[in-house]
């Protein structure tokens, strides 16, 4: 049976992989190393959303020679890796047949092997659950904006970076969410106009600007929509007046100046879920732990109970608010000693409760739920949470056996 498949080679050794269990080739350019796992395990990597470990072909099989820089991104037994391979030969309709209860290709009677990653199974990799980077687009054609009056003009602001209108009630900040916002005054982001309402603005912070009367919000179509330069990017007729549309970029710009951190729990309608992530340092190593799974964070007082235990990332047993918990150290798997003259604890939800000794808080995160990639190992390594650089996320259920 003839199927399409891709022919590569590694060192001196060629092998086929279906195409349907092919997801994408590219250069591989960054790798998250991570400690605890075999050396053919070089880390993790991601191109577009997606995330994969990396496998080393040359030294899992001992084949010697520098890695290359390109990946094949497969699907092998439902999981997701990215091998490093030498170079595409062809890809072509190849002849599929069993050797020697092998699956093998045949190209002018030469037996080519079926790559086979059984060898994986015995190791503890992370593995990714991708999500799929097709999605479907509502009104692709059309886009919708806030109209808003300023004297007498019409300007226009793209609703994908509106959080909320309210009413505005002379005063210089706003409660939002328990949160104080200051308000800015329009005339620092365009010129000065009568103070009627309060357009909230979200990127990666929130700002909070006093307008003039908010008229509607429309929906038009692209090719009414005349393009332009500068402050203002986009023009169209509404109730036969000209209406001005703030330029996106222009905008974000005055968010991150002027804005302030925000994290809200609530998700708005027409935005995509987001959670909160907390980032924390283990031996000077950024990971993520989703808030929902935060229980306590409280100092680290040394004063624990040991245990005759023999994992090696196990302390002991702590006293916390949450009751007793036990105590995880990733000092062992990180071949590092944690600094702990400030450390903190962060109790987490886990059955047994656990807690995670770290050095410190580095942030709190805002992030879509689509850059957020989980992974279904026992390992420590959780997922991979994609903000402007990869941050491995903890798994609260790690180790297993305890």
């Amino acid at each position: 049976m003839k199927v399409p498949a891709i022919k590569f080679r590694v060192a001196d050794k060629y092998f086929a992989i279906e195409m349907k269990n092919i997801k994408q080739f590219f250069e591989v350019e960054e790798i998250l190393k991570l400690e605890g796992f075999p050396d053919f395990v070089l880390g993790i990597t991601k191109y577009n959303k997606n995330v994969y470990p990396v496998i080393s072909l040359k030294k899992a099989w001992g084949l010697g020679g520098e890695d290359p820089s390109t990946a094949v991104a497969i699907v092998f037994k439902d999981k997701e890796y990215a091998v490093l391979i030498d170079e595409i030969i062809k890809i072509d309709e190849l002849e599929k047949k069993e050797a020697f209860s092998l699956e093998v290709f045949e190209e002018n009677g030469e037996l080519i092997g079926n790559l086979n990653l059984d060898f994986l199974n015995d190791v503890n990799i992370p593995v990714f659950f991708n999500k799929n980077e097709e999605k479907k687009e509502v009104n692709k054609d059309y886009k919708n904006f806030l109209l808003f009056k300023c004297n007498n003009e019409i300007l226009g602001i793209d609703v994908s970076l509106l959080k909320k209108v309210e009413e505005y009630n002379n005063k210089d900040v706003f409660i939002l969410n328990k949160l104080a916002i200051p308000l800015v005054d329009f005339k620092k982001i365009y010129k000065e106009c009568n103070k009627s309402s309060i357009v909230f603005l979200e990127d990666e912070k929130v700002l909070g600007m006093v307008v003039d009367e908010i008229m509607d919000t429309v929906i038009i179509d692209e090719s009414e929509i005349v393009k332009g330069e500068g402050i203002f990017d986009r023009f169209f007729v509404y109730d036969n007046k000209e209406v001005k549309v703030f330029n996106n970029e222009y905008l974000k710009s005055k968010i991150e100046k002027y804005g302030v951190v925000f994290f809200d729990k609530k998700v708005e309608v027409g935005y995509l879920n987001k959670r909160e992530i907390l980032v924390v340092e283990i031996c000077s190593q950024k990971f993520a732990i989703e808030m929902k799974d935060v229980l306590e964070i409280t100092d680290y007082k040394k004063t624990l109970l040991h245990i005759s235990n023999d994992n090696p990332y196990i302390k002991g047993i702590i006293t916390t608010k949450e009751g007793a918990v036990i105590l995880v150290s990733l000092e062992e798997i990180l071949k590092k000693k944690l600094d702990d003259s400030q450390a903190k604890i962060v109790v987490v939800k886990s059955n047994p409760k656990r807690a995670f000794l770290i050095e410190q808080i580095d942030d709190l995160l805002y992030v879509e739920e689509d850059k957020i990639i989980f992974s279904n190992s026992d390992s420590y390594i959780g997922g991979m949470v994609l903000s402007q650089e990869m941050i491995p996320l903890l798994n609260v259920n790690f180790p297993k056996d305890v």
